[in-house]
């Protein structure tokens, strides 16, 4: 009963698409960005663009664009919660700093992380869910004549590197 449920479907959306693509008008002849025509695009069969338009529509693609619809929709939360696990790993990293004397100086570096300054959810090519965040992860450097008077020295930032981290979509979570 259910692999006939599906070959109906699949039927009907060939027949849907196969319609689509007959009724849509030729686009000959458009005009570029730059007011200019542009030479038509290469032509493709019609198998073609019915295999292109049905792959958009399977059963798959459909579960892909609502899954990505609740994704997108809970990035914005998770890129602020992996900020403050940002923070509160800076913090772990500066509770744990390990001393090395060097010249007659207490020293020793550790990681910190700025702000995230890009957030973006998109989908890809097959409909899959991928989260982008964007932050500054600094190195630091502390010195001081003894290791008290280096924690309370003002940091001194000797590297920045921009990071871009990618997420995926599963199972109802994003993942990293």
């Amino acid at each position: 009963m259910k692999s006939i449920q599906n070959v109906g479907l699949g039927v009907a959306v060939a027949a849907l698409a196969f319609v689509a693509l007959i009724a849509a008008p030729p686009a000959y002849g458009q005009t570029s960005a730059y007011g200019a025509i542009a030479p038509p695009a290469p032509k493709k069969s019609l198998g073609q663009k019915v295999k292109a338009l049905v792959s958009k529509i399977t059963p798959d693609r459909l579960k892909r664009d609502i899954e990505f619809r609740k994704a997108s929709a809970l990035f914005p939360d998770f890129c602020k919660h992996w900020e403050q696990d940002l923070h509160e790993r800076e913090a772990n990293n500066l509770s744990k700093l390990k001393f090395v004397p060097k010249d007659g100086y207490e020293t020793t570096t550790y990681t910190g992380y700025g702000k995230v300054s890009g957030c973006e959810s998109h989908q890809s090519k097959d409909g899959y869910s991928i989260g982008k965040i964007t932050y500054e992860e600094f190195t630091y450097y502390l010195a001081g004549k003894s290791e008290d008077e280096a924690r309370h020295a003002p940091p001194k930032q000797i590297n920045d590197l921009h990071t871009t981290e990618i997420f995926r979509w599963d199972n109802g979570k994003w993942f990293y």
